[in-house]
């Protein structure tokens, strides 16, 4: 199991990009909220941050000289390392948006069937993506030769403005291959599963890979730490141990798989629960499970 620790800024190595109009957003929330909600995800490892790559980078803007994080041994089997699949849900011809990526990147497609598409992004190291429609036919965007993981990605970068005018969302691997099946979805890009040696080994060569790329689920992450920006920029370390020390002593709710916080955790999470002063920066059904 991790645990709570604040960790200097400086020692905190990204593994994505940044979005610059979203990083925008989270500086403005922080600021407006005065405190950093949630801990981010790093590493036991090199400090590598798993998750809140972008509130890393906000609170750089703003000045913050340490971040609470909920650190973690990455190799162990508390950490997966996931992927986002791209959906697509306007009117899109798959043959003329095939046609147009592989021109783009300088691939080949391959008409394949549906399984073997899924199985041919771990074994065949050629393979970008692979693209399904909801008639059941699957493609393989295929290289000439070896493509790396993290160049993989970049090319799925250039994927995703091609489709940006078309829907494109963002979806777990399951929840995109159950509604194309139900016919919510007209395709499905699949892209190529990372391994946690990538997803290291780039941050350490300080090669980002592009925003949503990997999707981390941690068994027991921590949320709602509410940890106010004075603490962060304090040149006080004595002012970091005491709200430590304070977290340690409050109530902690364990909310199981599939629960809604913020957003749908597919891990188990540990919310710490706080006095009545700041309830208010809880959802109104997480505040009726804490009352």
């Amino acid at each position: 199991m991790g645990s709570l620790t604040f960790v200097e800024i400086d020692e905190l190595l990204p593994h994505e990009e940044i979005i610059p109009s979203l990083l925008d957003s989270v500086v403005s929330e922080l600021r407006a909220a005065g405190m950093l909600i949630h801990p981010v995800v790093v590493s036991s490892q090199h400090h590598v941050v798993l998750d809140g790559n972008h509130r890393v980078e906000a609170l750089r803007r703003i000045g913050a000289r340490r971040v609470l994080a909920y650190q973690i041994d990455y190799y162990s089997d508390e950490v997966a390392v996931k992927r986002w699949f791209r959906t697509v849900s306007g009117n899109v011809e798959v043959e003329e948006l095939l046609e147009r990526v592989a021109g783009m990147l300088n691939v080949e497609v391959v008409r394949t069937g549906r399984e073997e598409s899924i199985e041919s992004l771990e074994s065949d190291v050629r393979v970008i993506a692979s693209v399904l429609d909801q008639n059941g036919s699957a493609f393989l965007l295929r290289s000439g030769s070896p493509v790396p993981t993290y160049r993989a990605y970049a090319m799925m970068a250039e994927i995703d403005r091609a489709l940006a005018p078309f829907e494109l969302s963002y979806e777990t691997e399951d929840i995109a291959l159950a509604r194309l099946e139900r016919k919510e979805r007209r395709i499905v890009i699949a892209s190529r599963p990372i391994r946690k040696e990538e997803v290291i080994e780039s941050a350490l060569k300080g090669v980002r890979f592009p925003p949503k790329s990997s999707r981390h689920v941690v068994r027991g992450r921590v949320l709602f730490a509410m940890v106010p920006l004075e603490v962060l920029l304090s040149e006080d370390e004595g002012v970091a141990e005491t709200y430590l020390r304070h977290l340690g002593g409050l109530r902690v709710l364990t909310l199981p798989p599939g629960s809604t916080v913020d957003r749908t955790y597919e891990e188990e999470v540990k919310v710490i629960v706080h006095g009545p002063e700041l309830r208010r920066y809880y959802p109104q059904h997480l505040k009726d499970l804490l009352d």
